[in-house]
């Protein structure tokens, strides 16, 4: 694991869709980004430009766009996807709030 990053990044899970179509789930949020765990490989490399549909675990909140760049891609040891997404911009207030509060959530724990 790299150690040097510059932004903690706080547990936490939701399921995303990647450019409106590849189910993933989101992992170990920041304010800067979060990691991509998908169970099959996806056709994303570094520097790849994508849409992200955060579909949060609180059925009460709306599903959000994220828009970013996949930082780096590599296969975990049981061959899944783990992907580092840095976000550029939020589709709407609405999502970057949302963001927010699950961010704040998770580094309480």
């Amino acid at each position: 694991m790299n150690i040097d990053r510059k932004n903690p990044r706080n547990q936490s899970y939701a399921k995303i869709l990647l450019n409106g179509s590849m189910p993933a789930y989101m992992r170990d949020i920041s304010p800067s980004g979060f990691r991509v765990y998908s169970p099959v490989p996806l056709p994303y490399k570094e520097g790849s430009k994508i849409v992200c549909k955060v579909i949060p675990a609180d059925h009460e909140d709306a599903p959000f766009d994220i828009e970013g760049e996949i930082r780096w891609n590599r296969q975990g040891d049981k061959g899944e996807d783990i992907m580092g997404f840095q976000i550029s911009s939020f589709a709407d207030p609405q999502g970057e709030v949302l963001y927010r509060e699950m961010n704040k959530r998770f580094s309480a724990h």
